[in-house]
């Protein structure tokens, strides 16, 4: 009898140690999930477990405003619930943050969208059109990126960063843009290919470096591309974000656009100019974002690039163009989403 007491009495105990347990560990796995934007639980539902394989950018924290979250143990005071203080779920999958930030909703595959457009008749230009503008992001099962920047492969990538190859083409610079490029002949379209490297840090700003060479027709030249973003504000359905961007070329990139030739000098009457390698130009942009509905969306945007460097010293620009380049329009979005996830 004294032999079953005792094996009864320390059955009790593991029951006991096992149970007091359990509850340890459902809040270890919460504290683990409850930061993790790229998992949402409906409203009143238990905290999902994190996902290893997203290689996608997560969705920033903004820096002004962030939304509040809360655990509420009303439900079941072993398991924790996950309560938005600010808007619901839906609306949360549903807000963008636009095609000029390379940061897109988690829920969306494709978007297509137009609107108007401000901007200089070609780059350097002084002389401004309104035009069409738009605007196509497609993305496929987080590794295929397409936009009007060109198309990305995320080859590989863990925890916000990810790096591959990068395509882009570039339309071509005809003569017919502006009588001020009448005998300067047309540079072609462009067709560039090289590489990629994006990172998201402190969960709230994401960096993105490119370098693209012309293969085809157009400039044949080298061209870097660095971007930075901030998500700065966002509430309920409304969000913004400012980026900052700088471009270098190599030498054949500026010499297609920005020298001027003894024959172009002839049939242009412009100065021979020489361009050489360096930067081209540094700017930024502020969007601002509008849901109007489950997949409806208005993207305000205003840009402003400074051409810097040697290049801003050619006649094409200092003569008859304008170092101050600016665009300002928007676009109205409709979103899609193609794959289950």
């Amino acid at each position: 009898m004294a032999a079953l007491a005792a094996v009864l009495f320390s059955g009790a105990l593991i029951k006991t140690g096992s149970a007091s347990a359990q509850p340890q560990d459902q809040q270890q796995e919460a504290d683990r999930t409850a930061d993790d934007d790229d998992v949402r639980p409906e409203p009143g539902q238990p905290l999902a477990p994190r996902s290893r394989q997203n290689i996608d950018e997560p969705r920033l924290t903004p820096m002004f405003a962030p939304r509040r979250r809360r655990e509420d143990r009303r439900f079941d005071d072993n398991e924790p619930v996950y309560i938005d203080d600010e808007a619901s779920d839906e609306d949360d999958d549903n807000a963008f943050t636009g095609i000029l930030t390379l940061l897109t909703p988690s829920q969306t595959d494709l978007s297509l969208g137009v609107g108007p457009v401000f901007r200089p008749d070609y780059f350097g230009s002084d002389d401004y059109i309104f035009d069409a503008d738009p605007q196509v992001f497609l993305r496929v099962r987080n590794f295929v990126f397409f936009d009007d920047d060109g198309a990305d492969l995320a080859l590989f990538g863990f925890s916000g960063f990810s790096v591959g190859p990068s395509i882009r083409i570039v339309g071509e610079r005809s003569e017919d843009d502006n009588p001020a490029l009448t005998g300067l002949g047309t540079v072609g379209t462009t067709f560039e290919l090289g590489g990629f490297v994006s990172t998201t840090f402190v969960d709230r700003f994401n960096v993105r470096f490119k370098v693209r060479k012309g293969l085809r027709t157009g400039h044949r030249g080298l061209i870097v591309d660095a971007f930075g973003t901030a998500l700065l504000f966002r509430r309920g359905r409304f969000s913004s974000s400012v980026s900052a961007q700088a471009t270098w070329i190599g030498d054949d990139y500026a010499d297609a656009f920005f020298s001027v030739t003894p024959q172009q000098s002839f049939a242009s009457g412009l100065n021979e100019f020489d361009a050489r390698s360096g930067f081209r130009n540094i700017g930024g942009s502020l969007n601002g974002y509008v849901n109007l509905g489950r997949k409806w969306s208005v993207n305000p945007y205003v840009t402003y690039d400074l051409v810097i460097g040697n290049v801003a010293d050619t006649p094409i620009i200092a003569d008859l163009g304008s170092r101050n380049q600016f665009r300002a329009g928007f676009h109205i979005i409709r979103q899609f989403r193609l794959f289950d996830r």
